[in-house]
């Protein structure tokens, strides 16, 4: 044995010492759970044995979602029997997040509205308010529609400020970021987590230490992912200051749910940094952690994590393994859109091994997945949600504001009858400060409501406009193709039920042309891969019509590069243009589309080897408007297009979209 082969066994041994050690934290959270459930069983009265169920349904986040279904069920009869309402509520709380953590989100929201034991809650318990809606918040990012779920989310923000509710702030904003993360704004989400720290340091207080966990794990998301495309040392240090202090707070706070994410996203840093050993350990036992807790959200998501770290290693067949092991999971609970990025990971691995029969069929499956996952286009839902939260936040300032001067003036001046008539003039200028304030408000707000009706109808009218334009140039293509094949019926070299054939299937191929039409319509953004996705498509569709051509696509597409939908309808709009050109009058016998990246932009090169032909005497013709609409479509959609052609050497045509 060699020292460095020594030297990498005893690294792996005190790594794995480390690791005992953390999880002696973890086993002694199994020892108090155990405390907390013999005090159930050890009760003398049914109010002690209640008191204990309800203290024991607060570990809900290291416990199975049955056993916190279990438990809370007993709570919930103890407490009808003692007529404890505040018991009752906190059972059934209790009860629909065990549902949550298994699941089961779809009736959830409406349950929670319905349920008479929380109507009341805010009056007789703010705390339990507070998870209760925060709960309801969660359930709306489950089932994604991110909007309703940052409403709520800004909406407990302001009540928990007007009240000075430190914790509930506190997770208010540590679901805001989150929530500002999942649709793609980070340096929102960095804003609300760092306000959140900024809190907990000023309250200096112990209580505030499991959020302060919560908190740390987002901040180490955030770093992580700034980290990825750029490697700073310093992004480094900051992640690893922030996960470290997660893992400390919530093995100390016996809190699994968060100990799991942590150990998951430290397992991926040191995949990125090549430390294999390491992560594969730090993901394996987060994936164990959550397991034990059972919520197949989170454990979809860490299987991503995992099948991710081992295909950034080159572990394939460990990669496809666990990544059809999430998906199992994700189809079997139900959980919307997160089959896609592991099927994405799977198509990689399969590909990367030259396995192309199955990589095809992944692509087959990506594609059938995202086109039945429907994305909220939630932009402008989001920056109405956040103006009438800022409103909300300067009538509560103002109102505070004006408390303060009366409390001031009623102090100064004093006195029996100066009062009562100081009072009396206060109140009725403050009343008809208010009358005016109302109408100044219903003024600016019919007008706000004018001009956004007009700018509303100006943008369906141009709307109207593009779609019509867009389904014109889309289904030509294939109208085309039609024409071609249909020319073919009356010659005796082509077999007329062969021809039939191609004709049958190039309609079906028209209708699916519109359905992609219609799926940038209804789509926010859309990554590089599912745009090149549809460019191979369409060139496999070409190849399939005009068998004598070579049709050939190669290159690498950019990681994490998403286009707006408008942009991406344009350019695969131009690349099919820009083919069918190529098929109808270049005399071609090859026609390939390369993807690469060029200083964090995605290039999109389109070439043929026909005859050519002069650029400058074609933009004359007064019988082809082609290149002139297709450089409209590329300053239209803010992309860069440029043609090159000479005679005889074929054509170059290049798309340049900026990161």
């Amino acid at each position: 044995m060699t020292i460095n082969d020594t030297m990498k066994k005893c690294s792996y041994f005190l790594l794995m010492m480390t690791m005992l050690g953390l999880y002696g934290t973890v086993q002694a959270q199994s020892v108090n759970i155990a405390l907390a459930k013999q005090k159930i069983y050890n009760a003398v009265t049914d109010e002690e044995r209640l008191a204990g169920l309800v203290a024991f349904g607060k570990l809900r986040n290291s416990l199975h979602g049955d056993t916190i279904y279990y438990y809370a069920q007993w709570a919930k009869k103890l407490a009808l029997q003692l007529k404890d309402n505040r018991s009752l509520a906190w059972a059934t709380y209790s009860i629909i997040s065990a549902d949550l953590a298994k699941g089961k989100v779809d009736s959830l929201i409406q349950r929670i509205d319905r349920d008479f034991s929380l109507k009341e809650i805010k009056k007789t318990d703010a705390a339990l308010y507070y998870k209760i809606q925060l709960l309801r918040a969660n359930a709306f990012n489950r089932i994604n529609d991110r909007t309703a779920a940052l409403d709520l989310q800004l909406k407990i923000l302001g009540e928990a400020e007007k009240e000075g509710n430190i914790n509930a702030q506190l997770f208010a904003l540590n679901f805001i970021g989150a929530t500002y993360l999942n649709v793609g704004r980070p340096e929102e989400a960095r804003q609300a987590w760092m306000n959140g720290l900024k809190l907990i340091r000023d309250a200096n207080s112990s209580e505030n230490n499991e959020i302060e966990a919560y908190i740390l794990s987002n901040l180490a998301l955030f770093y992580f992912n700034a980290y990825y495309p750029t490697h700073s040392l310093r992004l480094k240090d900051s992640f690893f200051t922030a996960i470290n202090k997660t893992i400390e707070l919530s093995a100390k706070n016996e809190n699994l749910g968060v100990l799991a994410s942590a150990l998951s996203l430290r397992g991926n840093f040191y995949g990125i940094t090549n430390e294999f050993t390491k992560g594969e350990i730090d993901i394996r036992n987060g994936l164990d952690v959550r397991k034990k807790i059972g919520d197949p959200f989170y454990i979809v998501n860490d299987f991503v994590s995992l099948s991710n770290f081992y295909l950034s290693q080159k572990e394939f067949k460990k990669c496809i393994e666990s990544a059809a092991e999430g998906i199992v999971m994700a189809d079997k609970s139900g959980i919307k859109g997160e089959q896609l990025p592991l099927i994405t990971i799977m198509g990689n691995a399969y590909k990367a091994t030259g396995n192309f029969e199955q990589y095809s069929r992944t692509l087959e499956r990506f594609i059938s997945a995202a086109d039945s996952s429907i994305k909220l286009n939630a932009a402008e839902k989001i920056a109405d949600v956040e103006t009438k939260y800022e409103v909300q936040k300067k009538e509560t300032l103002i109102a505070k504001q004006k408390l303060e001067i009366f409390k001031r003036n009623l102090f100064l001046y004093g006195g029996g009858v100066s009062i009562t008539l100081l009072l009396l003039l206060l109140a009725y200028r403050f009343k008809k400060y208010q009358q005016q304030q109302k109408v100044k408000v219903a003024t600016m707000m019919e007008e706000k409501k004018r001009q956004h009706d007009l700018a509303l109808k100006e943008a369906e009218e141009k709307e109207r406009k593009r779609i019509a334009s867009e389904l014109h140039d889309n289904l030509g293509v294939q109208a085309n193709a039609i024409l071609y094949n249909s020319s073919l019926l009356n010659t005796e070299n082509h077999s007329n039920m062969a021809v039939i054939a191609d004709l049958q299937e190039t309609a079906k191929e028209m209708l699916q042309n519109l359905r992609e039409t219609l799926w940038a319509m209804k789509t926010a953004d859309i990554s590089a891969m599912d745009l090149w996705l549809r460019i191979i498509n369409f060139m496999k569709q070409m190849g399939r019509h005009y068998t004598t051509l070579n049709f050939k696509v190669e290159g690498e597409v950019p990681k994490d590069f998403m286009i707006p939908s408008n942009k991406a309808l344009n350019i695969v709009l131009v690349v099919q243009e820009t083919v069918n050109n190529a098929v109808k009058h270049a005399v071609a016998s090859r026609i390939t589309a390369t993807s690469s990246s060029i200083d964090n932009n995605w290039m999109i090169e389109l070439k043929d080897d026909g005859k050519g032909f002069e650029i400058d005497s074609q933009k004359e013709r007064t019988d082809s408007y082609g290149l002139d609409n297709m450089k409209e479509r590329a300053l239209s959609a803010d992309f860069q297009y440029h043609i090159e052609s000479t005679l005889n050497n074929g054509t170059t045509t290049s798309i340049m979209v900026n990161g």
